[in-house]
């Protein structure tokens, strides 16, 4: 089915888009490798609201990136 051609992406989402795409994933195989619904890995791109420390750590792993980077979190 895909979005819509007029919802706007949450910044945070877009990040977390750029990531996935960045490292050649699709959403099903890396909702597969996080083990959650590729529904819930669509929801998180669109709005930005990543949450939960568990989930936190397996997009991490599963992208291959640091938490800090996951996050955006800059020193």
């Amino acid at each position: 089915m895909g979005r819509k051609p007029n919802t706007r992406r949450d910044a945070y989402g877009a990040w977390l888009h750029h990531l996935r795409q960045e490292k050649g994933l699709t959403q099903d195989e890396l909702a597969a490798s996080m083990g959650v619904p590729r529904s819930n890995l669509a929801y998180w791109e669109r709005t930005g609201n990543l949450t939960g420390r568990k989930i936190i750590l397996k997009m991490a792993r599963s992208l291959g990136v640091t938490v800090a980077e996951l996050l955006r979190v800059r020193k």
